[in-house]
């Protein structure tokens, strides 16, 4: 890794994991400015990376674009992208560097489009380069350093991001996609397997312990045979079977928790809009759309993570999943 100065905007659920990891493991000289609008995750991290190497926080993104050579961003998708970059006052393009040798690498999960935007700005501007590499793998591999990395960007620009992510990236794991844009269009694929696999987990699981099985038992097996995914690994939706799993944590959301419907949603979406773009079919997509309108509607799942959705098929007979759910 390059001995510069580096900038981390964004450390919320998966952004502070991923830049612990990036403190303790970049040069030990360097120094790192830590920016997100909750100020009392800002204290916090700067507790926990005390010991790690120079640690500073900044008020702005427009700060950190000022005072560091590569940044990195962890954000949610939509309007609070488009506040960290574009903002007049207080983005990164509000910085008046314009010396085309700065280096953003976006792990942030959104739509292709909206990153393709950011990306033209940010190269057209000359302030730098732009690279999508949104991340896999959740909290547990947050937190241990081992998360997959999809880049999207030229050749000669991953072989330079490639050890800069690789303190939180499994070195096995880290993919050239392609162009600007590919990451992304990766990332947001796997989501949607991901998702559409957790459903027919929750299905089978369901039925399975209505038939009478142990569902430990029966995770092993699907574990052992050909329904084995990564859901079925480490999110089987029975409080008990596996201590990783939301399940445990009794569907807990929010900080402390898993992400919520929301993002189920938007998630979703980003494929839908993907799948038009490029004319490829698809007959889970709309009952995915579907199944987690119901979930926010239903007293349920309400306030939980979105792998409560399992409560619509094994709580209440599944009436929840029954003809005549939400619009």
């Amino acid at each position: 890794m390059p001995n510069v100065t580096y900038g981390f905007i964004g450390i919320g659920r998966m952004g502070f994991p991923m830049a612990l990891n990036f403190r303790a493991k970049m040069p030990s000289r360097s120094k790192l400015l830590v920016c997100d609008v909750n100020q009392s995750r800002v204290k916090e991290f700067l507790r926990q990376s005390k010991s790690l190497g120079p640690v500073d926080m900044a008020s702005c993104p427009k700060e950190v674009a000022e005072q560091c050579d590569i940044i990195l961003t962890s954000l949610p998708p939509g309007k609070p992208v488009l506040q960290v970059f574009l903002d007049p006052s207080t983005g990164i393009m509000a910085a008046g560097v314009r010396d085309k040798s700065k280096l953003v690498i976006d792990t942030s999960t959104m739509d292709v489009q909206t990153s393709l935007n950011v990306s033209k700005q940010v190269v057209a501007s000359g302030f730098g380069h732009f690279v999508d590499c949104p991340v896999s793998g959740g909290m547990i591999f947050a937190e241990t350093g081992n998360l997959s990395s999809m880049v999207g960007s030229s050749k000669e620009l991953f072989d330079r991001v490639k050890p800069i992510i690789l303190p939180f990236s499994d070195p096995k794991k880290i993919y050239h996609c392609g162009p600007a844009g590919a990451g992304l269009a990766a990332k947001i694929i796997n989501n949607y397997v991901a998702s559409v696999s957790y459903v027919g987990l929750c299905e089978g699981i369901n039925a399975g312990v209505r038939y009478g099985l142990d569902p430990e038992v029966l995770t092993d097996v699907i574990n052992a045979g050909s329904g084995m995914c990564w859901n079925s690994l480490h999110m089987c939706p029975i409080k008990g079977v596996q201590s990783t799993s939301s399940a445990s944590r009794d569907f807990l959301s929010g900080p402390d928790g898993g992400p919520g419907f929301d993002l189920a949603t938007e998630s979703t979406e980003m494929t839908i809009e993907l799948m038009d773009h490029v004319n490829a079919k698809s007959i889970m997509a709309p009952v995915m759309r579907d199944l987690w309108k119901r979930a926010q509607a239903s007293t349920l799942c309400q306030g939980k993570e979105y792998r409560s959705v399992y409560r619509l098929f094994s709580e209440e007979d599944g009436r929840a999943l029954e003809n005549g759910g939400p619009d």
